[in-house]
């Protein structure tokens, strides 16, 4: 009998559990800006003139080479996407990478960098310049 009892509390504390994660992270949803922000400008209101006047920048580095650092490469390709999505300009982001896996000859897509099993190219459009 306490074994049943024991069992329906941890199942009600589950759904409750549940309930309060999944509502805030409803709530949270309705709240998601588009654009990217600092933290401290997040509580600001927007001023379409204090928007022309600043420049926001973004430097992304992989320090690593070598195919068996992908990860690090592609998480820098990846984060260019993000930002450059999140409307920030492509000439406002700084990429340093060695740039050397992409075409490496062990890639199983030759010009291709993904950043999960499934995913899409997010190599393309990464700014190659020679460093």
């Amino acid at each position: 009998m306490a074994v049943v009892q024991y069992q329906s509390r941890l199942i009600l504390l589950l759904v409750l559990f549940v309930l309060l994660v999944g509502g805030g992270r409803v709530a949270r949803l309705d709240l998601w800006d588009p654009t990217i922000r600092l933290p401290s400008d997040k509580d600001k209101p927007e001023d379409a003139n204090d928007k022309e006047a600043r420049t926001r920048w973004a430097v992304l580095v992989a320090g690593s080479s070598g195919y068996g650092n992908y990860r690090h490469q592609a998480d820098v390709c990846h984060a260019y996407q993000l930002l450059k999505k999140g409307g920030l300009k492509e000439e406002n982001i700084v990429v340093f990478m060695y740039d050397d896996i992409a075409n490496h000859e062990i890639n199983p897509r030759p010009g291709v960098i993904i950043n999960h099993p499934q995913g899409q190219d997010v190599y393309a459009g990464v700014p190659k310049v020679q460093w």
